[in-house]
């Protein structure tokens, strides 16, 4: 499993990795033994710098998505309307039985799913204000599993829920954050085709903050695929259609909150979200 040096940020395998330290709970893994002495002295200067870190580079990836969006909507959106329009022309002349119906058909569909991701990035970049109240963060991810209760039940998939008692009531937009908590919870049921099939999702507090970890035993995400997990398309390659991490991403960062992810191949991911207590 990948994972990064919390003190220069390099990327990792933990597996067999000598350079350990253990901080409020919490394993962290280490490209050499400096960078393990300087953890060691200052754990939370570090861990703080390494939040600073994330932040930053999600702002360099939302401003990169903005420029994105608009060079996209602008090159695709026009021809791709008139492709769908003349298949569509084609389609409805051409008699029942022939062959070239079928071909013209899935052509209209495949310009719908376009068209759809098309309007998905528009309104990834118009996303409006978001309506914060105080709000129970358990409350909100039992609201989140319950939305999948038949689709868990179906599929056979444990689900493991440890959540801390007496969260501290935090400013969040709930049907925001419930978007955001479902879409890690759609994206673990896609990913957990074999047995055993667990869904476990844990709440603590750390560090004046909320922490939310969403795990399964999926097929996890290949390693060179990882870093770009939110990134628009590429999520789409690994979960199938859409923009859903992409679109949790911003939720979270209009919450001033970061995320992160932990992945291995046959064996599972874990998606770590971290809200603010305060200001948030």
């Amino acid at each position: 499993m990948k994972v990064l040096d919390p003190v220069c940020g390099m990327t990792i395998d933990k597996k067999g990795f000598i350079f350990t330290s253990s901080y409020s709970g919490v394993d962290y893994y280490f490209c050499s033994e400096k960078c393990k002495e300087d953890f060691d002295k200052d754990p939370e200067a570090i861990l703080a710098m390494k939040i600073a870190r994330e932040k930053v580079m999600e702002e360099e990836r939302a401003e990169s998505l903005k420029i994105m969006i608009d060079e996209v909507a602008h090159e695709i959106r026009n021809p791709l309307t008139s492709i769908g329009g003349f298949t569509r022309r084609i389609y409805e002349r051409l008699p029942e039985g022939d062959p070239n119906k079928e071909y013209a058909k899935m052509i209209i569909g495949d310009v719908a799913r376009l068209e759809n991701m098309i309007r998905q990035l528009i309104e990834l970049k118009t996303m409006g204000v978001s309506h914060k109240e105080p709000s129970n963060i358990n409350d909100i991810i039992s609201g989140a599993v319950k939305l999948f209760e038949k689709e868990l039940k179906d599929k056979n998939i444990e689900v493991i829920l440890e959540l801390v008692d007496k969260p501290p009531v935090v400013s969040l937009d709930r049907n925001r954050i419930t978007t955001a908590v479902s879409h890690f919870i759609k994206n673990a049921i896609e990913a957990m085709e074999k047995t055993p099939k667990l869904l476990k999702i844990t709440t603590r507090i750390r560090d004046e903050h909320v922490e939310i970890a969403v795990s399964d035993t999926g097929k996890g995400i290949p390693d060179d695929k990882i870093k770009y997990i939110f990134d628009p398309f590429f999520t789409s390659k690994i979960y199938g259609p859409g923009l859903g991490l992409t679109f949790t991403q911003r939720i979270i960062q209009e919450h001033k909150g970061t995320i992160s992810v932990e992945s291995e191949q046959g064996k599972g991911s874990t998606f770590t979200v971290r809200l603010p207590v305060k200001g948030s």
